[in-house]
C-alpha cells in the first residue's frame, strides 16, 4: 500500500490513503497482533510522516487555518515583546536588576526565535492542503474517534 510521494502535497486522494493506512496500523495494535505484522521501515515511515502532516495540518485547519495562526502568532509576539520592552525600561540599568535584565533580554530573543518558527512552519502549509483538509474534516475525525 506504498502509494504516496515523499514530494507530494496533502491532497483529498492521499488523506483517504493515509488514514487507510492509520486505520489499519490501529487495528493491528489493538488486537495484540503487532508482531505478526511489523513496521515496514521505509514505507510505514512515509505513512507515519504523511501522517503527522496531516495532523499538523488538520490542526490549524481547526484553528482557523494558517492566515489566522501567522496573524495570532504575530499579535502574541508583539504583545508580548512590548510587555518585555516595558519591563526592561522600568529597570533600565539598575545594578540590582542586572540578572532580570539579562533574563528579559534573552526571553525577548527566544520569543522571536519561537515566533519566526511558527510563522515559517505554518507559511509551508499551502492553501490546497488546508482546503483538502478542511473538505475531509469528517472523514479525518471518524478515523480519529474510532
Amino acid at each position: 500500500m506504498h502509494l504516496l510521494s515523499e514530494k507530494t502535497l496533502i491532497s483529498p486522494t492521499s488523506i483517504s490513503v493515509i488514514l487507510q493506512w492509520w486505520r489499519r496500523r490501529k487495528r493491528r495494535a489493538i488486537s495484540g497482533d503487532v508482531l505478526s505484522n511489523p513496521v515496514v521501515k521505509n514505507v510505514d515511515s512515509n505513512y507515519l510522516d504523511k501522517y503527522q502532516r496531516l495532523m499538523d495540518v488538520y490542526a490549524v485547519v481547526k484553528s482557523g487555518g494558517a492566515a489566522a495562526q501567522i496573524e495570532a502568532a504575530n499579535e502574541y509576539w508583539h504583545r508580548e515583546r512590548e510587555a518585555i520592552t516595558r519591563r526592561l525600561n522600568q529597570i533600565g540599568n539598575q545594578p540590582e536588576a542586572a540578572d532580570e535584565y539579562l533574563r528579559l533580554q534573552h526571553e525577548a530573543q527566544e520569543l522571536e526565535s519561537s515566533t519566526r518558527w511558527r510563522i515559517s512552519h505554518l507559511k509551508d502549509i499551502h492553501p490546497e492542503e488546508e482546503t483538502a483538509v478542511r473538505e475531509s474534516l469528517p472523514e479525518i475525525e471518524q478515523a480519529l474517534i474510532r
